[in-house]
């Protein structure tokens, strides 16, 4: 399944525990959401969205875990966006993606739009 946030087509969802982006694999742009509602009508809140650094990511050691269970009232889930340096992704490119979602978005309490098709 994908989830479009903000112009940009996440791939997902995995179980925030199982997420390990070491530092040899294509950096990535993961978004923490929270999935609540009827399976046949679900919403999808924004919780948190972050970028992997050069030295790799796991997100179950990161430091806002407890945050992210804390403001979780469905089921927790983890998407993710590859920013490979191939198409001109740098630490930079990514962090500026961050904060456009951020600011459009609005976590830990922005609902991600779901458009009908």
């Amino acid at each position: 399944m994908s989830l479009k946030i903000a112009d940009f087509l996440f791939y997902g969802p995995f179980q925030v525990a199982t997420i390990k982006v070491r530092a040899n694999q294509t950096p990535v742009i993961f978004a923490i959401v929270c999935r609540a509602g009827d399976p046949w009508n679900p919403t999808f809140r924004l919780i948190d969205i972050g970028a992997s650094p050069a030295e790799g990511l796991v997100l179950a050691e990161q430091p806002q875990r407890t945050f992210w269970d804390q403001e979780n009232d469905g089921e927790l889930e983890a998407y993710l966006y590859d920013t490979p340096a191939s198409a001109g992704f740098n630490a930079e490119k990514r962090t500026q993606i961050v904060d456009d979602i951020r600011a459009q978005i609005g976590p830990p309490r922005g609902t991600i739009p779901i458009s009908g098709g």
